[in-house]
C-alpha cells in the first residue's frame, strides 16, 4: 500500500485527496470494474476520519505492521451509533463553498476536476438493525452537475446485497478553444459570419478564429446502475449488474481535406453523444471439494448519431494546370461503429489429493458490429478534377444505393479453455502448471464496391485528394483507372493464442522464499507480417527476511520472441491490385513498404527486466521503503521500433507516532529512452528494399526519444487539542527530448531545412506543477465540524508542437481549435460545515 494510500484515511484536507498523485479508486468485485466511487473532493468515495486513539486491537494501541515490515493505516475514529430503537444509525452530513481564482480555465487545472465557484454537498449515512443483521448506506459527494456521485446500499449480513448509484464525470479536453464554426457541440458546424464555404482567405479565416472568444470544451460522463447480490445458502450465491453510461460533449478532432497548400487541414470541434448498456449475471457454487461459477456479461455501444459535417473556408487546389474543380464546401466523419457484446463463461475447480486445486475455465462470446452503414459522401453536383476518368458524379455515392450492402454485419467470434492444476506436496515447496487456448475469429467481409458505377473503393479525404492529384480520389475500375492503388476490403485478424506455464516455489527454511517458472506463448496469427511467434520466457523470485527490520524482494524476467518468416506485405489481397483487370503503372506497383521495417508488436524481441523493492521496519513507527526496476528491450530491427529502454526509483517514508501524528514523504523518479529508424523514400517503384531504387540509404534516419520524470511530495496530518492542521505538498515535472540524425538532406520532409552535421532536435517538452494546500478543522460544538482549506497549484508547461500560436491559430490553411497548454497559478479556498447526525 502506497503512502497516499494510508494517508487518505486520516484527517486531510478533502482537497489534497483530489491532487494526490497515487490515488486508489476503489472497486466492488460484484459490480464488476469502472465502478469507482468519487468527486475529486472526495476520491475514495468515503468521508475522511481521523485515527482513533485506542489503536486496532483491544489489547493495546500500539502500531502494527504487515508481514512485510508496512504500517498498517490506523483504525478511522467513525462517530458512534445513535438510536434507541431497533435501528442505530451514525453519519455525517456536509455542506460547503468552494471560490477558485487565477487561470481556473486552464485545462490542466480543471482536466477531471473542472471546479467552479459553487456549493458543494457530502453525505455520509449507516444504519444497522443489529436484531436481523440488515443495514443501509448512503455515500454521496457533489462539487457541480457534472462531477458528483450518489451511492445508496442496502441489505442483509448473509442474506442479500443492493446497491444502486449515479455518478458524473467530467473531462475537460480545452480550456482556451477558438471556433471558426458556429453549432458547436451539434452535428452540423456551419461557418461564422464572414466566411464563405470553400470561398475564404487566410487572411479572413485567421480574423474569424482571432475574433472568436476562448471557450471550453469538454465531454462529461453520466452513470447509473444497479446490482445485486442474494445468497440463497452457504453454498450458493447469485449476482446482477446493470448499468447506462452515457458521454456528451466536444472534443478537438481531425478534418483532413489534404495537404494543407492543395486544401486545407482543420481541427474541429467534434460533437460527443454516445451511450453504453453493460449487464452482467450469474451463480457461485462453493463446497468443501467444488467451487463453480457461472456468468454472462453484454455491453451494448451506441451513438445518438452516425456522422457529423462541418463547412470549410477553402477551396481545393489542383495540381493540374488551368483546370477549374468542383468546389467542395463541407466534409464529414462517420463515429465509431455501433456494437454488441455477449459473453458466457463457465469455471470449476476441484480440490485433489497432495493439497492441490484442478480449475477449468471456459468462455466463449461474440462481438458484433451490424449498424446501417452511411453513404460513401454527401456532396452535390459533381467532384475531381475535368479530365477524363477525374470526375464522379455524387448521385452515385451519396446514397445508400452506393454501398454493397447497407448494414456492416461483421462479427468476432471467440472462446477460451484455461486449465491449471497447482499442487503443494510439502509445506515448503508448490508447483503449478497452466495451459491456456484462446481463439479469435472474425466473421464477415465486407467489400466496398459501388453497384451503381461498378467502381471499387472509397472517397478519400471528402473527395478532396482526387480534386488535388488525378487518379488519388481512391477509386479503381477496369476502365481509365484501372491503375488505382486503393483499399477495397476489411481485413480480417483471426488469431490463436497457446500458453504453457510450469513453475514452483520453495521456502527456504523462514528467511527466504524463492520461485521460478516458465512459460510459452505460441500465436497464430492471420494477415500479419509474422504468421507465427513463439515467445519463451523465465522468471526468478526471491522475497527476504534475514533480518528482522527488513524485507527484500527481487524478481527478474527474460523474455525471447522468435517466428516464422517476416512478410513486409501481407495486406495485398485488401487492394485493388488483387482484382482481376488490375493494370500495374508504367513503373510497376509501387512497395507497400521498406522490406526491412519490422513491426514491434510481432517481430523479434528480446527482454530483460529486473525488479528490487526493501521495506525498512526503523524505530519510533516508521518505515522506509525503496524500489529500483529497469527494462530492456532490443527489437532486433534494423527499421523501426530498435530499442526501448526504461527504468526507476522511488523512496518513500512514513511515520505514525500515535493517533495525534501523521506523516509521510516519496520521491520518485523515471526515465526511458526509445530508439527508432527508417527510411524516407525517394520514389515510387517496386523495389521494397532498403538500398534500392525507392529507398536509398542516403535517405535513412534515426531518432532517440527520451522522457525524465521526476515526482515528490510530503505530508502532514497533526492533531492539536480539539482542531486537526494539515500541510500538505506536491510536485510533479517530466521532460521529453526528442533528437535525430540522418545521412543526407533527402532523409528529410523537407531537404531544405538541414544542417550540415545532418542531425537535430526538437525543442525540449516540459511539464512542472506545485500544489500546496494547508488546511485545518475543528470542532464547532459536539455535532459540528468546521474544516477550512487553501490550495494554491502553479503551472509551467510547455509543447513544442504549439509554438507560434500567441500569434494565431491559423497557419496558412491549417485550422487549429485548442490553443494547447498554457502556463497558469490557481488558488482554490474551500469551507465546509459538517454536522453528525
Amino acid at each position: 500500500m502506497s503512502g497516499c494510500q494510508r494517508t487518505m484515511l486520516f484527517q486531510r484536507s478533502l482537497l489534497t485527496l483530489a491532487l494526490a498523485p497515487c490515488i486508489a479508486w476503489a472497486q466492488d468485485s460484484g459490480s464488476g470494474v469502472d465502478l469507482q466511487f468519487g468527486t475529486p473532493l472526495d476520491p475514495n468515495g468515503q468521508n475522511v476520519h481521523g485515527c482513533t486513539p485506542y489503536g486496532s486491537s483491544w489489547l493495546n494501541d500500539e502500531r502494527k505492521h504487515t508481514p512485510t515490515g508496512a504500517l498498517f493505516a490506523c483504525t478511522p475514529d467513525y462517530p458512534p451509533f445513535t438510536g434507541t430503537g431497533a435501528w442505530r444509525h451514525r453519519g455525517t452530513l456536509g455542506l460547503g463553498w468552494l471560490a477558485v481564482s487565477g487561470d481556473e480555465d486552464n485545462m490542466a487545472w480543471r482536466r477531471f476536476s473542472n471546479f467552479e465557484d459553487g456549493v458543494t454537498f457530502s453525505a455520509n449515512l449507516r444504519f444497522e438493525r443489529p436484531a436481523d443483521g440488515h443495514y443501509a448506506e448512503v455515500r454521496s459527494s457533489f462539487i457541480n452537475d457534472d462531477s458528483y456521485y450518489l451511492r445508496t446500499v442496502f441489505g442483509q449480513a448473509g442474506k442479500y446485497r443492493v446497491q444502486a448509484f449515479a455518478r458524473a464525470q467530467s473531462n475537460v479536453t480545452s480550456g482556451n478553444a477558438r471556433s471558426i464554426w458556429n453549432g458547436v457541440g451539434s452535428r452540423h458546424l456551419t461557418l461564422k459570419p464572414g466566411l464563405a464555404p470553400a470561398a475564404s482567405t487566410t487572411a479572413q479565416v485567421a480574423a474569424v478564429s482571432a475574433a472568436s472568444p476562448e471557450r471550453m470544451l469538454s465531454v462529461v460522463r453520466d452513470k447509473q446502475g444497479v446490482g445485486l447480490q442474494y445468497y440463497l445458502n452457504p453454498r450458493w450465491s447469485f449476482f446482477g449488474n446493470a448499468s447506462h453510461e452515457s458521454r456528451n460533449g466536444t472534443r478537438p478532432f481531425g478534418g483532413a481535406f489534404f495537404f494543407s497548400s492543395l486544401g486545407g487541414i482543420y481541427e474541429t470541434p467534434r460533437p460527443i453523444d454516445d451511450s453504453t448498456i453493460n449487464v452482467t449475471g450469474g451463480a457461485r457454487f462453493s463446497g468443501n471439494v467444488w467451487r463453480m461459477s457461472f456468468s454472462y456479461s453484454g455491453s451494448f455501444f451506441r451513438n445518438t448519431f452516425s456522422s457529423f459535417d462541418y463547412e470549410v473556408p477553402f477551396n481545393v487546389r489542383s495540381v493540374v494546370p488551368g483546370v477549374t474543380t468542383p468546389l467542395i464546401t463541407s466534409g464529414g466523419f462517420a463515429y465509431e461503429p455501433e456494437n454488441d457484446y455477449h459473453n458466457l463463461r463457465a469455471s470449476f475447480t476441484r480440490k485433489v489429493s497432495g493439497d492441490g486445486e484442478f480449475s477449468l475455465a471456459l468462455s466463449g462470446s461474440r462481438s458484433r458490429q451490424n449498424e446501417a452503414l452511411t453513404a460513401h459522401n454527401e456532396c452535390q453536383g459533381q467532384l475531381g478534377i475535368p479530365i477524363p476518368g477525374g470526375l464522379i458524379d455524387c448521385a452515385n455515392w451519396n446514397t445508400s444505393a452506393a454501398l454493397s450492402r447497407p448494414n456492416a454485419d461483421l462479427a468476432i467470434n471467440s472462446h477460451l479453455l484455461d486449465a491449471k492444476l497447482v499442487m503443494q506436496p510439502s509445506d515448503k515447496f508448490t508447483w503449478r502448471v497452466t495451459a491456456r487456448h484462446q481463439r479469435d475469429d472474425y466473421d464477415g467481409t465486407y467489400r466496398s464496391y459501388n453497384p451503381l458505377t461498378n467502381q471499387w473503393g472509397y472517397i478519400a479525404e471528402n473527395g478532396a485528394q482526387g480534386s488535388a492529384v488525378p487518379f488519388e480520389m481512391g477509386l479503381w475500375d477496369d476502365g481509365l483507372n484501372s491503375h488505382v492503388l486503393t483499399r477495397i476490403r476489411n481485413l480480417p485478424l483471426d488469431k490463436q493464442t497457446q500458453q504453457f506455464v510450469l513453475g514452483g516455489d520453495w521456502r527456504l527454511g523462514n528467511k527466504n522464499n524463492v520461485g521460478a517458472s516458465y512459460t510459452f506463448d505460441r500465436v497464430e496469427r492471420t494477415h500479419r507480417e509474422v504468421a507465427t511467434s513463439r515467445d519463451h520466457s523465465v522468471k526468478l523470485t526471491w522475497n527476504n527476511r534475514a533480518i528482522d527490520w527488513l524485507t527484500l524482494r527481487a524478481n527478474y524476467t527474460w523474455l525471447h520472441r522468435t517466428g516464422s518468416e517476416y512478410n513486409y506485405d501481407p495486406y495485398d489481397f485488401t487492394f485493388s491490385s488483387s482484382l482481376p483487370g488490375y493494370t500495374p503503372p508504367p513503373g510497376g506497383t509501387a512497395a507497400h513498404t521498406v522490406a526491412q521495417l519490422r513491426k514491434y508488436d510481432v517481430g523479434g524481441l528480446t527482454r530483460n527486466k529486473l525488479n528490487v523493492m526493501a521495506m525498512f521496519t526503523l524505530p519510533h513507527d516508521m518505515t522506509l521503503s525503496a524500489q529500483v526496476r529497469g527494462e530492456s528491450n532490443d527489437y532486433d530491427a534494423q527499421l523501426g521500433r530498435t530499442g526501448w529502454d526504461t527504468y526507476g526509483t522511488s523512496l518513500q517514508w512514513e511515520w505514525q507516532p500515535g493517533w495525534r501524528t501523521v506523516a509521510s514523504a516519496w520521491y520518485g523518479h523515471d526515465q526511458s529512452e526509445l530508439d527508432s529508424a527508417n527510411v524516407n523514400d525517394l520514389a515510387l517503384t517496386p523495389d521494397p528494399n532498403l538500398g534500392g531504387t525507392s529507398y536509398p540509404l542516403a535517405n535513412r534516419w534515426w531518432m532517440n526519444d527520451r522522457q525524465r520524470n521526476h515526482y515528490a511530495g510530503a505530508n502532514l496530518s497533526q492533531r492539536m487539542g480539539r482542531a486537526t492542521l494539515t500541510a500538505d505538498w506536491n510536485f510533479i515535472y517530466s521532460r521529453g527530448d526528442t533528437r535525430y540524425r540522418y545521412v543526407s538532406p533527402g532523409a528529410l520532409s523537407v531537404p531544405a531545412q538541414a544542417t550540415p552535421d545532418l542531425r537535430g532536435e526538437f525543442p525540449t517538452m516540459s511539464w512542472r506543477t506545485n500544489t500546496v494546500t494547508l488546511g485545518i478543522t475543528f470542532p464547532v460544538n459536539e455535532r459540528l465540524n468546521l474544516r477550512l482549506f487553501d490550495t494554491w497549484q502553479k503551472g509551467s508547461l510547455f509543447d513544442w508542437h504549439y509554438t507560434g500560436f500567441e500569434n494565431g491559430q491559423v497557419i496558412g490553411r491549417m485550422v487549429y481549435t485548442d490553443g494547447g497548454p498554457e502556463d497558469y497559478s490557481v488558488n482554490m479556498v474551500g469551507v465546509t460545515m459538517e454536522m453528525e447526525l
